[in-house]
């Protein structure tokens, strides 16, 4: 990927021209373009009780784990099942987190440092577990 700057009226115009599931500005350019969508690996959906599953961070939510966060007054809810994220308030599917950061709204921000969950009563960000040192076995109990 390449980045490019415009400015904001371009930008405005831009996700005023959105079709459809378009979800992100190069999905968008692409239509407009009249170009192929992007070869992306199919992400399987797990069933049963897998929660989810973020392998590039290491990490490991069970099945019904709950995050939260707020966004311009207004709290999210999302749960881990299936493989997904859910948002409580739409039942909307999400493959990774960021995806489901951008569904609320928020664009350019590191998801990890927005949402949060709560342990053992403490609010805490998601960010906070991840561990470098131990990134492919990490679990959240």
């Amino acid at each position: 990927m390449r980045t490019i700057q415009i400015s904001t009226d371009v930008f405005a115009a831009l996700w005023a021209a959105r079709r459809g599931n378009e979800q992100s500005e190069d999905e968008i350019l692409r239509s407009l373009l009249k170009l192929k969508a992007e070869e992306r690996p199919e992400i399987p959906r797990a069933t049963g009780t897998t929660g989810f599953n973020d392998g590039r961070n290491g990490l490991r939510f069970p099945e019904g784990f709950e995050i939260f966060r707020k966004y311009h007054g207004q709290e999210y809810r999302a749960r881990a099942t299936g493989g997904e994220w859910v948002r409580l308030d739409t039942a909307k599917r999400y493959s990774s987190l960021n995806e489901l950061n951008q569904s609320v709204g928020a664009k350019f921000q590191n998801a990890w440092r927005s949402w949060y969950c709560n342990d053992g009563g403490k609010r805490r960000l998601l960010h906070e577990l991840r561990d470098p040192a131990n990134i492919k076995s990490r679990a959240v109990a």
